[in-house]
C-alpha cells in the first residue's frame, strides 16, 4: 500500500518513463488545460449535486411513508435494483428508453417521431433516474430505521403546540436525522463510483458528452498509459470528494 502512494505521488510530480524529471504541478496545469478534463470534471460535480439531493429527498419521503406502518417484507423490493445485475439493468433500460424501446413504440403509435432519450438531452436525466432506483431504496430503509426508533413522546409533545405533520418533521426529525442523513449521502457517494459500471453497460468507453465523468477520463488516460494525468485526475477527483464531506460535516454540525 505504502508503495502505491509513493508510486502515485511520484507520478504526479514528474514526467517522463524512461528518464523521469521533476515537473512540479506542471501535470496539474496541463490537466487544468484540457478541456476533456474539465468537461468531465464539472459532470462529475453536477451528477452528484443533483443526485444526491434527490437522493436524500426521495430517500427520506419513502422513509415517512414505511415508517408510519410496520416493516413489512414488502419494504425489501426497495433493495432489489442494488442485487439486479448491471448487464440484466442495462438490458432493461435500453428495451424501455432505446431507439426501440417501449417509450418510443408508444410515441409511435401516438404518431410522434422516435426520440433518441440515451444519447439526447434526456441522457443526463435518465442516469439521475437511473441512480435514484439503485440507491433510494437502501438510504430510505436507513432513515426509516432510525425513524421508528424516535420516541412517540415527542411527537405528542409537539402536537400539543402544533397538529402540522410536516412542522414535526421539520422541526423535530430533520434535526434528529442530521446524522443519519450524512450516513446516507456518504452511502450515496460511494455508490456513484459504482454507476461507472452501468454507463459502461450501456455506452461503452465513449458515453455522451454529458455522461462523461472523471472516471471515464481516468479510464482512458490508463489505456493510454498516461498515469501522470491518471494520478493528477485521482488528486482532483479526491478533493471534489473531500470539499463534499466536508460541506456535509458542515450541515451536520450547523442542525445538530
Amino acid at each position: 500500500m505504502r508503495c502505491r502512494l509513493r508510486s502515485a505521488c511520484f507520478l504526479r510530480l514528474h514526467r517522463g518513463v524512461a528518464h523521469p524529471h521533476f515537473a512540479g504541478l506542471q501535470n496539474f496545469r496541463e490537466l487544468w488545460g484540457t478541456a476533456v478534463f474539465r468537461q468531465a470534471l464539472g459532470n462529475t460535480v453536477l451528477f452528484l449535486t443533483v443526485g444526491l439531493c434527490l437522493l436524500l429527498a426521495l430517500a427520506l419521503f419513502a422513509a415517512l411513508v414505511c415508517a408510519k406502518g410496520r416493516f413489512a417484507p414488502q419494504e425489501l423490493a426497495l433493495l432489489l435494483p442494488m442485487v439486479i445485475p448491471v448487464n440484466s439493468f442495462a438490458l432493461g433500460w435500453q428495451s424501455l428508453w432505446g431507439q426501440n424501446g417501449a417509450v418510443n413504440r408508444l410515441l409511435g403509435l401516438a404518431g410522434r417521431e422516435p426520440v433518441d432519450f440515451l444519447n439526447g438531452a434526456a441522457a443526463f436525466p435518465l442516469l439521475v433516474a437511473l441512480y435514484l432506483i439503485k440507491n433510494t431504496g437502501c438510504v430510505s430503509l436507513i432513515l426509516a430505521a432510525v425513524i421508528r426508533a424516535v420516541p412517540q413522546d415527542y411527537q405528542d409533545a409537539y402536537q400539543l403546540d402544533s397538529t402540522s405533520e410536516w412542522g414535526y418533521v421539520r422541526r423535530v426529525l430533520l434535526p434528529l436525522l442530521t446524522p443519519t442523513l450524512l450516513i446516507g449521502m456518504l452511502l450515496g457517494i460511494s455508490n456513484y463510483f459504482l454507476m461507472f459500471r452501468d454507463v459502461y453497460a450501456l455506452y461503452g468507453s465513449n458515453p455522451p458528452a454529458r455522461l462523461y465523468m472523471l472516471q471515464h477520463f481516468m479510464n482512458n488516460m490508463f489505456k493510454h498509459l498516461d498515469y501522470q494525468r491518471l494520478s493528477a485526475a485521482a488528486v482532483f477527483l479526491a478533493i471534489v470528494i473531500v470539499i463534499l464531506v466536508a460541506l456535509l460535516f458542515l450541515i451536520e454540525n450547523y442542525f445538530g
